[in-house]
């Protein structure tokens, strides 16, 4: 006969399920295509290829062959052919292949090797700007930071000359990466540094004035005010990753309850573009206090925005900000849930389903009535809020974001290529 399913996510008392799924769609398969604990458990790492097999392919016309061979001659550690044949990688035809030698030369010899430095200096000085990107990026991985034995040393006074003087060259790919090198390679609160990076935020292109504001706000001893009003300006830039930048980087310098700063996050929560809003959003979750109700006021009006990322946005740093059970939160929310918007609603139902506690019967039963919302997310949202309501104990608590942390997306999957690389051995 047939077996009613029963939704993964466990059902509370009294809650009915949602109206937008048959049962069918809500029992999910006990059997995965591929178990890769088993094939953990069966499988063996395999032992690096030959050197000379590599060696060979890394001279191969085909560009996979050449990105997989550069990419094994790392596992050769201290081994000065290796070396060789990876600088020359930095200096290939494709990205694909460059990144992969990036990588390779960090793991080939120890941080600060003169081997390694000197083989990624002298492709800085490369015709190819492709290539001279790739040394200066190398430079930054494969050295160590200010204050390390390995630091002052003639060879690191020739990577410091080499990277100061590409601050200037002709292409705004080889500035961005010699202002992302000098900033990584510099002493905190460094005055050559931070002098360069405030050159650069005139730099006619956006990706060089954005690598400048990085700069500036890893380098600058936290609450510098001087620093934020060096920024703010780049608050109206006319490209849309500057301004982001800009709000990130006034986030990351001011102290929390910062004024100054939580003003200039505001009026970049008006931005025209998504990304920036988003970004301000978080950052004005970050600087302002739960005491803050203006500022908890503003994330609450962001609920209301016709993004779906600012909108989350607002859910989790309103949620992460106040925590469970601030009433204040509650109210803004409870105020927004009939919104004319279907987005908006949903949005106050996920973040009621966050910082309301299970004795707020109130709450409960208004989101229970989201369960006949004429849109099918916020029934869904609804279904699931009550759960998770009935979950919350009564008092006041901070609430702790499930989110992985995105703060570095330029490195994020970074160094992990290898162990995907080994998983995918002999799956199919």
């Amino acid at each position: 006969g047939f077996v009613r399913a029963v939704p993964s996510r466990g059902l509370a008392a009294g809650v009915r399920g949602p109206r937008c799924h048959s049962p069918r769609l809500l029992a999910r398969p006990s059997r995965a295509f591929c178990s890769a604990q088993t094939a953990k458990a069966v499988k063996e790492k395999a032992p690096p290829r030959p050197k000379e097999e590599l060696l060979r392919d890394a001279k191969h016309h085909d560009v996979p062959v050449r990105r997989k061979a550069v990419k094994g001659l790392g596992k050769y550690r201290d081994d000065n052919e290796s070396i060789e044949a990876i600088a020359v990688g930095l200096g290939d035809e494709d990205v694909a292949v460059q990144l992969a030698a990036q990588a390779a030369m960090a793991k080939v010899a120890n941080k600060g090797d003169e081997r390694t430095v000197k083989a990624s200096l002298e492709r800085v000085s490369s015709k190819c700007e492709w290539t001279r990107i790739a040394g200066l990026s190398t430079l930054s991985d494969i050295t160590e930071a200010a204050g390390h034995p390995t630091r002052g040393t003639p060879l690191d006074a020739e990577v410091d000359a080499a990277v100061k003087g590409r601050l200037a060259d002709e292409d705004w790919g080889v500035r961005r990466a010699a202002m992302d090198t000098m900033a990584q390679r510099a002493p905190p609160n460094c005055p050559e540094t931070i002098a360069a990076a405030r050159k650069l935020l005139e730099d006619q292109m956006g990706t060089v004035r954005e690598s400048a504001i990085k700069a500036i706000a890893m380098l600058v001893p936290r609450g510098s005010r001087e620093a934020i009003d060096w920024i703010a300006p780049r608050l109206d830039d006319w490209h849309e990753s500057v301004r982001r930048a800009a709000v990130v980087a006034i986030a990351k310098i001011a102290e929390k309850g910062d004024q100054h700063a939580i003003e200039l996050e505001k009026s970049s929560c008006d931005d025209r573009s998504w990304i920036v809003r988003k970004a301000a959003t978080d950052s004005l979750a970050k600087t302002a206090t739960p005491n803050d109700l203006a500022s908890v006021r503003k994330l609450a009006r962001m609920l209301e925005d016709f993004d779906p990322l600012p909108r989350m946005a607002a859910i989790y740093g309103v949620a992460e900000l106040c925590g469970t059970g601030h009433r204040k939160a509650i109210r803004l929310a409870e105020a927004r849930i009939e919104h004319r918007d279907p987005g908006t609603r949903q949005a106050c139902v996920q973040l009621l389903e966050k910082i309301t506690t299970n004795d707020n019967e109130a709450i409960y039963k208004l989101v229970e009535e989201r369960l006949d919302d004429e849109d099918e997310h916020v029934r869904d949202s609804a279904y699931y809020a009550l759960i998770e309501i009935k979950k919350n104990k009564p008092g006041r608590r901070k609430w702790i974001s499930d989110l992985p942390d995105l703060s570095d997306l330029d490195r994020l999957g970074f160094d992990s290529s290898d162990d995907e690389d080994n998983e995918k051995e002999g799956l199919w």
